[in-house]
């Protein structure tokens, strides 16, 4: 479902995701904070950072989160479960 809103009933414009919204990869345990916009490693849409992440090594991508426009963080699980998505656009 989006994270956008409309103006009426505050109901989600259009399903699905908001792959286009603005998105960082994170280390899992940066300490997040009042400098955490300068903590990201990895910055793009949420779709290329859903990329990204699957690019890696399980090992790899354990160690990180997606962080998505509006504070939201996606941990491994979350970002393994939009892939596997028949929507996702991958």
């Amino acid at each position: 479902m989006s994270d956008h809103p409309t103006t009426y009933g505050g109901e989600p414009a259009e399903g699905g995701f908001a792959w286009d919204d603005r998105a960082e990869i994170h280390a899992k345990d940066d300490g997040q904070g009042l400098f955490d916009g300068a903590k990201g490693l990895h910055e793009g849409s949420f779709l290329e950072m859903v990329r990204l992440m699957m690019a890696m090594t399980p090992d790899e991508r354990r160690d990180h989160v997606i962080q998505k426009l509006g504070d939201r963080m996606f941990t491994v699980s979350e970002i393994e479960a939009i892939a596997a998505r028949p929507d996702y656009p991958g």
